[in-house]
């Protein structure tokens, strides 16, 4: 009797298929997830970088076409990015870039796909349908700024996205750093963040400006080159961000995409230049550190040599390398600088000193996050530009804490003109300038004025006996003891040696003796402690008026003068005439 094979012996075989095609679609599902990025969906709503949905591919030598790039995205030949901003740093090899939108409605929709870096040299976006371009727009640097395809120093598309899936690919050329923050946004969200942007750029351009308007003004007035180099240092600082942002491009040389490649890394050492020129104006590094100022000066002339040889031979990638690290080394110059002038004694470097170190973080945080070391953020951007803002104001305080100083030196300068080192009264030149005015009006209204000249007598013995500390002492006790006596309107000086003089307004020759008369007798009175004993000092007068309304200061203290030596000719220790 024949026998049949039943169909419980069938399956276990269509089970194991089954088993097997399904472990094959997991496979193929976690080989998708692994290998693709998330496509975007044009309901989604957000102000962050897409990196995450970007995959990219990196051309090795030969230039790729468009649907070889297509066919390699779809065989996963791509890499997804995995973090929000895509960074490949300087001189990167072209590098294409996917990205999947998904319409999940029934009408196109209008997106906007911005890439928010104004130095891409070239730029190429294909929207694809399949694998062909339907529509392609070309942009970048290195073509008139009149050819982009959105008015905006960044660069934008506009495409409406029909039902479905639609695939774009950016094809990405520059020797500069490689930053790639993509948004897809509606066309009024990316407008209004631009409008933010514009909006915080033109504060921090107004305020520099203003700051370097007041400091080219005071360099106008006072003719101290630190003011002139501060306002250059600012208007290089200025002109170098207005131009890596992109505002150049649009609005100063839309037409010259050549000097647009090339002014980056040139401003760059134009900033850091100027920086330096400022820094050892201020700091006065000539003749506080002179080697060093040798050696900044030296290592500024190497690299615009080295920079000059990037241009010559049309090398951007060695142009923007000795650019970068000619800011680095600028930036730990500026420091150095203000904390060696600091320690020599320049009291203006601390807050050259803090505004350095301001600047330097910022710049680090943007340097940073420009060639990838750190996540590239609106915050990380712009560090640099906030740095700069409280640098520039800090670098102000100190210009204002140096004229400052120097305002208070000269005034110092001038009193130590105007006083004697030793007594600390007037000296002869002060009391001729405090006399002059008051003798001139005194002689115009006919008022009584009379001079007395004093001089200790045997001041030689004095110094010879007890020393010449001693003597100093006795010197400058005695000018205590005038300044004490003297009338709110007296004028009292050291004439030169052991003679003084004083000026008596409104004092008519009776009452100028009787005064001096007093003194004589307080001065023999005085004790002067001398070397283990005490001894005592007499002083001869002479005494003169202005008799003749024609007279001059001078004539009158001549009188005085000669008064003098006629009352130690008649024995010392008295007034003349008595």
């Amino acid at each position: 009797m024949p026998t049949s094979t039943p169909a419980s012996g069938r399956c276990p075989r269509r089970a194991n298929r089954a088993a097997a095609a399904l472990m094959a679609a997991l496979v193929a599902t976690l080989w998708w997830s692994v290998s693709h990025a998330a496509p975007i969906s044009t309901a989604m709503e957000t102000d962050e970088a897409i990196g995450e949905h970007l995959q990219f591919l990196q051309e090795q030598g030969i230039r790729l076409h468009v649907a070889e790039v297509a066919q390699a995205y779809a065989q996963g030949k791509f890499t997804p990015a995995r973090r929000s901003v895509l960074n490949f740093g300087i001189g990167a090899p072209p590098t294409w870039i996917a990205l999947e939108v998904t319409n999940p409605g029934k009408i196109g929709v209008l997106r906007r796909l911005a890439v928010e870096n104004s130095w891409i040299d070239r730029i190429d976006f294909f929207v694809l349908r399949g694998r062909l371009a339907q529509e392609a727009f070309h942009t970048g640097d290195a073509r008139p700024f009149a050819e982009r395809p959105v008015d905006s120093r960044y660069f934008w598309f506009n495409h409406v996205f029909p039902p479905g899936t639609t695939t774009v690919l950016m094809r990405v050329e520059t020797p500069d750093p490689m930053v790639l923050p993509v948004y897809f946004t509606t066309v009024e969200a990316a407008q209004a963040r631009a409008t933010n942007q514009e909006t915080s750029y033109g504060l921090l351009y107004g305020y520099l400006f203003a700051l370097l308007a007041y400091n080219f003004i005071l360099f106008l007035g006072l003719k101290a080159r630190r003011y002139l180099f501060y306002s250059v240092y600012l208007l290089c600082f200025s002109i170098m961000n207005f131009t890596y942002t992109g505002h150049s491009y649009q609005w100063l040389w839309p037409a010259s995409p050549h000097w647009q490649q090339w002014s980056n890394p040139l401003l760059m050492m134009v900033y850091a230049i100027s920086g330096l020129m400022f820094a050892v104006s201020f700091l006065e590094t000539r003749r506080l550190l002179p080697r060093l100022h040798r050696i900044v000066m030296a290592g500024m002339a190497t690299f615009v040599v080295l920079q000059a040889g990037a241009v010559l031979l049309e090398s951007r990638v060695a142009a923007l390398l000795f650019s970068f690290g000619f800011v680095f080394l600028f930036s730990a110059t500026m420091v150095a600088l203000g904390a060696l002038a600091y320690r020599a004694g320049q009291r203006s470097a601390r807050y050259f000193l803090i505004a350095s170190v301001t600047a330097v973080v910022g710049a680090s945080v943007t340097a940073a996050a420009v060639w990838g070391l750190i996540p590239f953020t609106p915050w990380t951007y712009r560090a640099v530009d906030l740095g700069m803002a409280v640098d520039a104001t800090l670098l102000a305080l100190a210009l204002a804490d140096q004229f400052r100083i120097g305002q208070e030196e000269r005034l110092r300068a001038e009193q130590l003109a105007h006083v004697d080192p030793l007594t600390g009264i007037n000296n002869r030149r002060a009391f001729a300038t405090l006399v002059a005015p008051i003798w001139s009006t005194g002689q115009r209204h006919q008022r009584d004025m009379s001079v007395m000249l004093l001089d200790i007598d045997r001041f030689k013995a004095v110094n010879d006996t007890h020393g010449h500390a001693v003597g100093d002492k006795a010197l400058m006790q005695l000018a205590d003891l005038l300044r004490q006596r003297m009338r709110s309107g007296d004028v009292v000086a050291r004439w030169g040696g052991e003679e003084f003089i004083v000026f008596l307004p409104e004092t008519t020759l009776a009452v100028a003796r009787l005064i001096a008369e007093r003194l004589r007798t307080e001065i023999a009175a005085m004790q002067i402690e001398g070397a283990g004993a005490q001894f005592s000092l007499t002083a001869t007068f002479g005494v003169a008026h202005n008799d003749d309304s024609k007279a001059t200061l001078e004539n009158l203290i001549s009188v005085a003068d000669r008064h003098l030596y006629q009352g130690k000719e008649l024995g010392r220790n008295r007034v003349y005439p008595g």
